[in-house]
Order: structure tokens, then C-alpha cells, then sequence
């Protein structure tokens, strides 16, 4: 059973909704019936409404540790388009062999397609990538064949839909790689953290380390040392005082350089107490 409820007219986003719902079953070596498949969870979603990243914060002994969650859904939507072409020409191939539609059959695809190029060009022909052998900040899994020609970048992708990483895999389905060089789909260790009422951000190529803007003199977020008390951060001012011809008092400086962990395991800017917001990279 699929259930797709994304409103959206865009062929992209449909398809990768109606993969991110499509049952990819059961097996006897995964541990769904107890953790839940991904495929299960996503009935009745509307990917569309979806955050991009969430992000939660926890005060370890006053070290911090970060662990935000890209959304599968808006980073792949960003760096793919549904080529329905070359979809329809794998489905035809498929047919052709009497093979099913999994990895092994959409690498041979590939591999029978006239000017199959390896990455920029080059003569290493195509490959295949799956995130979980990988730093990796996607909400589910993604494995894909990836090769370039003379139209650009291109991956039969199939989405991870079922609870353990050994099995439980989409159909693969044809995309084209749409940034200028065709290696947006590798960044799926990438990410940024900010913070909307400062402006402050800080980015990942790891999943683990947060090189910051410059906000202050520590370089990775990891570094600010956490806190599980609010810091005396100062009202921030009334937008509309700034247009008034008076002098406003000196206001104090914000707690600088501490991280406030909540109740609720957000974390705070440790430039001006802002709710921390993780999102893929780059952020904006």
C-alpha cells in the first residue's frame, strides 16, 4: 500500500514522495515488527510540510553533543530531477532481461549505455554508492548508481524504506544530478547549523565537526562548553525603537560563548541565545 499525500505539482517531489512511501516489504533479518519500517512511517506524510533538518542538543558532563537529522526528502528534491525518459528505458530493459528492478539489474542498465563516464568525465565508468558504509546526516538511507555523459550527471537511486540497512530497498528510479558540477548528491555528510535572529551558522563536511562564521574564537560548535541553566540573555530590542530619534540605554552584552541545552533539547546560539536550527548545506 502507498499513500502519497504530498501536494505538490512538481514530477520531482512526487516521485520521491511516492518512493519514500512505496512498501518495500518484510524480511526475516530485520527487526521492523519491533523498530518500525520507514516505508510504514512515511504513510500519510506530506513531505512537502515537512522540516528540513531537526536538531537536538545534549548536555554530556558540560560537553556537548549534536544530533541533527537532514530530511531525505528536501536534499534530494534540491539536487535531482525525475528523468522520466531514461526511467521508462530502464523499466523497458528490465522487462527485456526478465530481471527484477533492484541494484544489480540497474547497474547492468548502466553499464550497457553508450558513453557511461565515471565522475567529471573521466574513463573510471560509473558507481555505486549507499550512505550507510559513510558519515552520513539523512534521515534514511540512499544508494544509488552514478555515472556522467554528455547531458550531465545522472543515478538510478533507490531510497532505503525498511528498518535494518541490509535490505528493504525501492525500485531503483532514474534522476538526473542538476548543480552546476554534478556532485550535489554527494553531500549527504554535509550541513548547516544557524541561528535566524543573529544570523550566525556553522557548517559540517562530517556530520561531526561544526566550522563556524566566524561568531567568536572557538572554530567547531562542539568546542562551546553546554549548560543546562538558562543564561541571563538581555530582551532583544523592539524593531520599532530603532526608528525613534532618542538614544536608547546601553543594553548588556549577551552570555557569549556558553550553549543552553532546554528542556526540550534544543540548543542555544552562544551569540545570542537564538534557537539553533540544522538545515542541508549550505544553509540560505
Amino acid at each position: 500500500m502507498t499513500n502519497t499525500t504530498t501536494k505538490t505539482t512538481d514530477p520531482t517531489a512526487a516521485k520521491l514522495a511516492e518512493m519514500l512511501q512505496e512498501n518495500t516489504g518484510r524480511a526475516l533479518c530485520d527487526s521492523g515488527d519491533y523498530y518500525g519500517r520507514n516505508w510504514e512511517m512515511n504513510q500519510g506524510v506530506d513531505f512537502e510540510k515537512t522540516q528540513e533538518g531537526t536538531l537536538r542538543f545534549w548536555n554530556r558532563n558540560g560537553e556537548l553533543d549534536i544530533m541533527p537529522i537532514i530530511s531525505v526528502y528536501h536534499f534530494l528534491k534540491e539536487r535531482l530531477e525525475y528523468n522520466e525518459a531514461l526511467d521508462e528505458q530502464y523499466r523497458e530493459f528490465c522487462e527485456r532481461e526478465d530481471t527484477y528492478r533492484e541494484l544489480r539489474s540497474a547497474e547492468v542498465f548502466v553499464e550497457q549505455l553508450d558513453d557511461a563516464r565515471g565522475i567529471y568525465g573521466d574513463e573510471s565508468g560509473p558507481f555505486t554508492v549507499n550512505t550507510y558504509n559513510g558519515e552520513d546526516l539523512l534521515s534514511q538511507i540512499i544508494q544509488y548508481v552514478y555515472w556522467t555523459d554528455d547531458d550531465g550527471a545522472h543515478v538510478m537511486l533507490q531510497i532505503h524504506g525498511g528498518c535494518d540497512a541490509r535490505g528493504g530497498y525501492t525500485d531503483p528510479v532514474a534522476f538526473d544530478v542538476v548543480d552546476y558540477d554534478g556532485t550535489a548528491i554527494f553531500d549527504n555528510a554535509r550541513a548547516s547549523i544557524y541561528c535566524n535572529d543573529c544570523g550566525k551558522y556553522w557548517d559540517t563536511d562530517d556530520g561531526y565537526h561544526w566550522h563556524t562564521d566566524g561568531c567568536s574564537g572557538r572554530d567547531d560548535l562542539k568546542d562551546y562548553p553546554a549548560t543546562d541553566e538558562r543564561p541571563n540573555y538581555p530582551a532583544p530590542i523592539d524593531p520599532a525603537q530603532l526608528s525613534l530619534p532618542i538614544d536608547l540605554p546601553e543594553r548588556p552584552q549577551p552570555n557569549v560563548g556558553v550553549i543552553w541545552v532546554d528542556d526540550d533539547e534544543n540548543g542555544h546560539c552562544p551569540c545570542c541565545g537564538g534557537i539553533l536550527r540544522a538545515a542541508p548545506w549550505p544553509c540560505g
